[in-house]
């Protein structure tokens, strides 16, 4: 009779260490998977792309800049495909709306581009480091 009992106390052992090691294995997979996300957080957040990146995102700040008010201007003004009338017609009050709000993010994405640049060659210069 003892015979019996020991094969079923080892295959209750083996599906212990089995259950054991399922569950080490999960939760090492949950570490790792909590600290791919911190790290690809931290990675990714944009303060450290602008630190570690400052000229190219001037530089693409500066090109959405550009392109948005070439889209803007697109928008506004007549194409030029269009046979000229002896009347000049004024922009719809929504047209002119759209041109000022234009304008009025060019502006400020090329403050925020320049106030970038200006504060970082500070810093670099305060801390005496050549750009």
């Amino acid at each position: 009779m003892k015979q019996d009992t020991e094969p079923l106390t080892t295959i209750e052992s083996r599906i212990q260490d089995l259950q054991e090691s399922i569950e080490q294995r999960r939760q090492h997979l949950k570490t790792r998977a909590t600290r791919l996300k911190d790290d690809l957080q931290d990675e990714l957040a944009p303060e450290e792309i602008i630190r570690k990146y400052p000229l190219q995102t001037a530089a693409a700040s500066l090109l959405a800049g550009i392109l948005t008010g070439k889209f803007i201007r697109a928008v506004v003004t007549p194409s030029g495909r269009q046979p000229q009338k002896n009347i000049q017609e004024k922009p719809s009050e929504f047209k002119a709306a759209l041109g000022d709000i234009g304008v009025d993010i060019l502006r400020s994405g090329k403050d925020l581009a320049f106030t970038y640049l200006r504060h970082h060659l500070d810093n670099r210069i305060k801390s005496g480091k050549t750009p």
